[in-house]
């Protein structure tokens, strides 16, 4: 179940989406946000949960930066014309459902005018939207915060009616945290994992990820012609990985990946994302090198 459900494209303004998910988490509580690249697990199916959570939001937060509304895709075409396009869909559905929507404006970006959205989307132009700004974040955040705290008591009260309990998300937090703690669960979701040493593709090229805390940098090795061929860094949230990748020999494609590592600590496995195209592929990795163990 979602309260929050926040709206953004990856490439356009990922980081601050998920910078601001994590402040609203800690706020309310990680339940009752929902953000399609954390919240969707594999095997799910994506427009599904994506409904699901709409249906049980009462606030959407769209984020937009500089290249929300021009984003192309590969033909060349705006992203925002598609009726296919995902953000689309979810602010015409939020429209539709009458859903409280408030445009958050990052790196600067400013709102689009009704002649420059689909005619079906049009009216959020006209929404009240808030801008969060590097050098007053905490203070922008705070105040998108007390504009969201109304509706969602509202919608806290109207729980309260269906289950006759006293609901106070508060204690409810306390508690849940307690009896982690009480089980030892919750080091394990709390404290970033290990991502630190040589990981493996099938054909034995490697990642080879150096770790300090919650950062790392990563470096792309072909083993055989002891060459780097794409560099980046990452930050990692438990026992999940995000990081970015460049290649060094050419700037023309550039990537966006996410990593979970297996409990058993052996294996990492995520999705890659070529971000001017958006073309997604399936990422696995092992400790072990496979050519190793043939």
């Amino acid at each position: 179940m979602s309260i929050v459900f926040i709206s953004y494209r990856r490439n356009d303004s990922a980081g601050y989406t998920g910078r601001l998910a994590d402040r609203l988490a800690k706020e309310w509580g990680e339940e009752w946000v929902f953000r399609d690249y954390d919240d969707i697990s594999p095997g799910q199916d994506f427009f599904m949960t994506i409904n699901d959570n709409l249906n049980s939001a009462n606030v959407m937060l769209v984020m937009m930066g500089k290249e929300w509304l021009m984003c192309l895709d590969e033909s060349g075409r705006r992203r925002i014309d598609d009726p296919q396009d995902l953000v689309r869909l979810e602010i015409e559905t939020a429209l539709q459902r009458n859903i409280h929507i408030i445009p958050v404006l990052v790196k600067g970006a400013r709102m689009p005018a009704p002649s420059d959205l689909p005619e079906s989307i049009s009216a959020l132009a006209f929404r009240q939207a808030i801008e969060l700004t590097d050098s007053r974040w905490a203070a922008d955040v705070e105040k998108l915060i007390e504009s969201v705290n109304p509706l969602l008591d509202q919608n806290l009260e109207k729980q309260k009616q269906v289950d006759g309990k006293s609901f106070n998300r508060k204690k409810i937090a306390g508690i849940i945290s307690l009896l982690l703690l009480m089980s030892g669960i919750i080091w394990a979701l709390w404290l970033p994992a290990d991502f630190s040493g040589h990981w493996y593709f099938d054909g034995g090229n490697y990642l080879k990820i150096v770790q300090q805390g919650s950062q790392v940098n990563i470096e792309h090795i072909d083993p055989v012609m002891q060459k780097v061929y794409e560099t980046g860094e990452g930050r990692i949230n438990g026992r999940w990985l995000e990081f970015t990748l460049k290649p060094v020999y050419t700037d023309r494609f550039s990537y966006s990946g996410r990593l979970n590592k297996s409990w058993n600590n052996q294996e990492l496995q995520g999705e890659l994302i070529e971000i001017l195209s958006n073309e997604k592929s399936v990422l696995k990795l092992t400790h072990t090198d496979p050519k190793a163990t043939r």
